[in-house]
């Protein structure tokens, strides 16, 4: 580096002002944490189609405010030959949304049993309804379902 580079650095440097004292620590560092939820539901798949999974009665979304659901996991487990896909409705007022969740199959070929498992970090609002629905190929055959969610709320 030259002298004349060193000096200007030397200059901006001197000009920046020190704060002389660190700006008061806000009250709240996560405030998402105090109004914080997660919940989880199994369920065992009788022969159908589909089968509703509703967090809607465990989810308790006062007056004013939103749930913000941040990450959702899920495990589906059907006959080897089968497949089963994921759908998460939430509202706001009379407003729906259909958001299907791409699940991915674990088990090896030729199982009896298929694992599909999604892990899904994303943001959906809701004032109401929170549920799922898993759709199966084979309405003449049993499986299972767990999810879990977590976000918090939030005002609307």
């Amino acid at each position: 580096m030259s002298q004349e580079t060193d000096q200007r650095r030397m200059k901006v440097r001197s000009n920046l002002e020190v704060p002389k004292q660190l700006p008061a620590a806000k009250e709240c560092h996560d405030c998402k944490a105090f109004s914080a939820f997660q919940y989880w539901r199994e369920q065992a798949l009788t022969p159908s189609f589909n089968w509703e999974i509703d967090f809607s009665g465990l989810i308790n979304i006062p007056a004013g405010k939103r749930a913000v659901i941040e990450l959702v996991t899920a495990t589906i487990e059907v006959p080897g030959t089968e497949s089963a896909r994921l759908r998460l409705y939430t509202s706001l007022g009379s407003a729906p949304s259909n958001l299907d969740l791409t699940m991915e199959k674990q088990s090896a070929a030729g199982a009896a049993n298929a694992q599909f498992m999604a892990t899904h970090s994303l943001r959906v609002y809701s004032d109401q309804l929170v549920a799922f629905n898993v759709n199966r190929d084979n309405a003449a055959t049993a499986g299972s379902a767990f999810i879990c969610i977590s976000g918090y709320l939030a005002d609307s």
